[in-house]
């Protein structure tokens, strides 16, 4: 039986195609990686945050001073209503707001007080405000290198353009590819560092809702 060799030409040719692929995969392959551009994925990371300010939104916020220590608060968001949790030393502190009143509880004295909450700083910070949005502004965006097939890391380094100087040099965020949420964004100022982290979607009317018989032995001081 007779066996068919190739020729010299054809090993050639196909030399020559295998290494026009590799060459083609080798360009694609960045591409596919970062087949958006930071701030493209921003962007989209903005318009879930916006979904979530006006339905439902849960997230931490750590700030670590030094000598201070660290502090760490949950905080719900529903429609215009924010409740917001505060551990600290063994004191528990809760503020509800819809808006319009505002509800403080201090299990150290065990009080709840009551307040309008009609100022432009509680309209800021009341449940549907912009959590986030914008708080790239101002900055140059790039992926870091450890960008994996989970998690977009992207560093924000602030514009000399930017005419806010009090905003951090650099801020960093972890976004994730499966929802767009972000898993993280850090940030350091005056030697605070601040951290939002562990954003999640599910929050329930009674979780953002003041309930006077969760706190029936506490005083109520009605001040507004």
């Amino acid at each position: 039986m007779s066996h068919c060799k190739p020729n010299l030409c054809d090993c050639i040719n196909m030399k020559r195609i295998f290494l026009i692929i590799c060459c083609i995969v080798a360009l694609i392959a960045p591409t596919n990686l970062y087949a958006q551009t930071p701030e493209e994925v921003v962007q989209r990371m903005y318009t879930e945050l916006e979904k979530g300010n006006t339905q439902d939104l849960v997230f931490d916020m750590v700030m670590s001073i030094p000598i201070i220590g660290e502090f760490r608060s949950t905080n719900s968001v529903l429609g215009d209503k924010l409740k917001t949790e505060i551990t600290e030393k063994g004191n528990n502190s809760i503020s509800w707001s819809d808006g319009t009143t505002k509800w403080e509880y201090e299990s150290e004295t065990n009080e709840v007080r009551i307040t309008n909450a009609v100022s432009e700083e509680n309209k800021e910070n009341s449940g549907n405000m912009d959590l986030v949005e914008g708080i790239t502004s101002g900055y140059d965006l790039s992926f870091e290198k450890k960008t994996d097939d989970e998690v977009w890391y992207i560093q924000c380094k602030r514009k000399r353009s930017n005419p806010d100087k009090s905003d951090p040099k650099r801020m960093y965020l972890a976004i994730s590819k499966a929802d767009y949420l972000p898993i993280y964004i850090q940030s350091k100022a005056k030697c605070i560092r601040i951290s939002m982290e562990n954003y999640r979607l599910g929050v329930t009317e009674a979780q953002v809702t003041f309930n006077p018989a969760d706190y029936p032995n506490a005083k109520i001081i009605d001040e507004h």
